[in-house]
């Protein structure tokens, strides 16, 4: 099974949009602008950043979690591929759909003051996706390095963020850290609410990174292959 796997995704690429989102406090009208984003998007798979549809809205958190139910009931209806991560059941979930909710992941390592609001969630795991291997990470479990052990050589990590503004610099070294360690693609959005960021790292270390409200690149899953047996560290 491996073997065929590895033939799968040979000479392969994906096309991803990253978006930096700005968050307001109208849930509906944040949903409404991911709706029409994805909408009007081409690209094989879009990011979003962490509770980008309502913000950790701590003084309205009833209503925060009946909204989730709302958006993933809507956003299950759109036939494109995409990530983010909404509240519910006192929980953050880590949502990826693709013509439908496929994945969903409650934050395990929580930071702050969502400890005395959510509810720990399941440890990140690695999951199929058209043929490639995902992973992904929440934020603040970015810096915990049991995960990028258990993550070396996977096709894709996917980091969805509110990072603290005042830290960005530790979020931006921990991900081009994490490409290099794991030689996978990193692909991370951060909330504009805190800092506008968004990036994709490949295997090598290197790619691009902005703070614009969106931009589009391609990941090139080939090239990540080269590399690993280039600077061959035991991981295929």
């Amino acid at each position: 099974m491996e073997n065929n796997y590895k033939l799968k995704i040979e000479n392969e690429k994906l096309d991803i949009k990253l978006i930096n989102f700005k968050t307001i406090k109208n849930y509906q009208k944040n949903l409404e602008e991911v709706i029409n984003i994805l909408n009007n998007c081409s690209s094989d798979f879009t990011l979003f950043p962490e509770v980008c549809l309502t913000g950790f809205d701590y003084e309205n958190f009833d209503e925060v979690n009946k909204f989730g139910e709302i958006a993933i009931k809507e956003l299950s209806k759109i036939n494109k591929s995409f990530a983010l991560t909404i509240i519910l059941e006192n929980k953050n979930y880590f949502c990826f759909f693709d013509n439908g909710l496929i994945k969903k992941r409650a934050k395990y390592n929580l930071f702050g003051y969502e400890n005395r609001y959510f509810e720990v969630g399941t440890k990140p795991d690695i999951f199929e996706w058209k043929g490639f291997k995902v992973a992904n990470l929440i934020c603040f479990e970015l810096r915990f390095i049991e995960y990028w052990e258990k993550f070396k050589g996977v096709d894709l990590i996917v980091v969805p963020a509110m990072w603290g503004k005042e830290r960005i610099e530790h979020f931006k070294t921990l991900l081009k850290a994490l490409s290099l360690s794991t030689q996978s693609q990193v692909i991370a959005v951060n909330s504009t609410d805190e800092k506008a960021y968004s990036c994709s790292f490949d295997a090598w270390g290197e790619g691009i990174e902005s703070n614009i409200f969106e931009f589009e690149t391609k990941i090139d899953f080939e090239k990540n292959r080269k590399i690993r047996k280039k600077l061959n560290i035991g991981i295929k």
